[in-house]
């Protein structure tokens, strides 16, 4: 372990010391502006895969432009998973609400008993989650609020409560579920309970990453995708990075299959947008895909 003793760049500086480190660099004044907009450190993980590995030094041939021809394409990219998860978090948490409050009415989620957590998860999970409704600023929380002494808020109805519930917190909430209610809600999704559950968790860990502008390209989302065991899932040849976007888009695009009936324009948006994007080897394996991965993008049966 050694002290870190960096000193911050100017940006001149770092144009210098990424040319000195063997980047190619073919536009100067539109570098100097990617650089001060986006910044050196959020494009190194861009340049990453053009360096030497194991050196500060570039490839031959490495430019700064191919840097931000990926970032483009990233940024891009995040615009679209977070279009695809707004979709089905609407869909979860309709579907969910519909299902557990008519097992167990408007304040069943207050009760550890309609519930298959472990030891005191519920008292956590319930704890965040009635935080989550403090923090509201919405009308109708303000106006139960005002209105109503029994339950106490911010004891509210499972129906205002899955309107400002994270989608962390409605992750495990559907986890959580007891195996009749889980069955429900997935079998009108035509997805099995734990496969919905593990893509839930994804799909959660997927907004964080993209409503944080963090990079979803060359990323190791740190859970992985179920893939499902049912006969007609049309990505069972599909190459399996099972913690890399690749496979996540083929998950979102199941799951908008199943909530909304934009899919079928979002799945053509992201067909091009790879298409356009993965343009050689190095990007398309650094994505978690694998050669034919074209095949796996078209609609089937």
């Amino acid at each position: 372990m050694t002290q870190y003793l960096k000193p911050p760049l100017s940006i001149d500086a770092q144009l210098e010391q990424l040319q000195q480190r063997g980047l190619f660099i073919g536009d100067e004044a539109s570098a100097n502006r990617y650089l001060e907009r986006v910044g050196y450190y959020r494009l190194m993980g861009y340049l990453h895969t053009q360096r030497v590995p194991g050196s500060d030094q570039f490839r031959e041939n490495a430019t700064f432009e191919d840097a931000i021809s990926l970032y483009e394409f990233d940024r891009g990219l995040r615009d679209l998973v977070m279009e695809a998860v707004g979709h089905i978090e609407v869909a979860i948490r309709t579907l969910l609400t519909y299902h557990f409050a008519h097992a167990f009415g408007p304040f069943g989620h207050l009760e550890a008993r309609n519930f298959s957590f472990r030891g005191s998860d519920h008292q956590d999970w319930l704890e965040g989650v009635l935080n989550e409704v403090s923090r509201s600023r919405e009308t109708f929380i303000d106006h139960y609020k005002k209105r109503y002494s029994s339950p106490a808020f911010p004891k509210v109805p499972i129906w205002m409560t899955t309107e400002v519930m994270s989608l962390g917190s409605l992750s495990r909430f559907y986890a959580a579920l007891q195996s009749k209610e889980q069955k429900a809600i997935s079998g009108a999704l035509l997805i099995a309970p734990p496969v919905l559950a593990n893509w839930l968790h994804v799909t959660s860990v997927a907004r964080n990453v993209v409503a944080h502008h963090s990079r979803l390209w060359n990323k190791e989302l740190g859970v992985a995708v179920k893939r499902p065991k049912a006969a007609g899932w049309c990505e069972r040849a599909a190459p399996y990075a099972p913690t890399r976007s690749f496979f996540l888009l083929l998950v979102l695009r199941r799951l908008m299959g199943a909530t909304t009936a934009d899919s079928i324009s979002w799945h053509a948006r992201v067909n091009a947008h790879l298409v356009g994007g993965l343009t050689n080897e190095a990007r398309v394996r650094s994505f978690g895909a694998a050669e034919g991965w074209q095949d796996h993008l078209h609609w089937r049966a």
